[in-house]
């Protein structure tokens, strides 16, 4: 069992355990899967509050960053789990996230369309945040107004090259 493996059963018990275990070597909680997820980056993928605070408490990596260059913050705006993104944000600052990533937490939320965390990252950066962009440069307005439902027939698919 790993750590990595925890958080995708959700099993805190098992996980506590590894991460008590930890100091020893046994286990490493820092494993990276074929994503360079750790398991708190995993955690926070999958919108998982407690493992993600269980693996914080035991000194888990928040400046971690996997191979698509997210950072744990990326990820939890992905789950779209503001409870998560808060617990993240107790222990690093905003901005600091954002330095770290290849697209801003705020960004990630505006594709994903959780409003209630454009609002709250905007709240926290009103000046800077309606200012960053993706690596493609596309801002927040852009990313909500690109995942509008398009009015396409259903059904039919258009290859042009046939």
């Amino acid at each position: 069992m790993s750590a990595l493996s925890c958080v995708t059963e959700n099993d805190i018990m098992a996980l506590r355990t590894i991460c008590t275990v930890e100091p020893n070597q046994q286990y490493n909680i820092e494993e990276v899967d074929m994503y360079g997820n750790t398991a708190l980056l995993k955690s926070c993928y999958q919108g998982r509050l407690e493992c993600a605070r269980t693996l914080l408490e035991f000194g888990a990596n928040i400046y971690a960053v996997n191979y698509f260059g997210q950072n744990a913050l990326t990820l939890a705006s992905y789950a779209g789990n503001l409870q998560l993104v808060l617990e993240l944000l107790h222990r690093r600052p905003y901005q600091d996230f954002n330095l770290s990533s290849l697209i801003p937490a705020v960004c990630v939320a505006a594709m994903r369309q959780h409003k209630v965390l454009v609002e709250y990252f905007t709240t926290l950066d009103p000046i800077g945040t309606p200012n960053l962009r993706t690596v493609h440069g596309l801002g927040i307005n852009e990313l909500g107004h690109m995942l509008k439902p398009r009015n396409l027939p259903q059904n039919k698919l258009v290859n042009k090259y046939h």
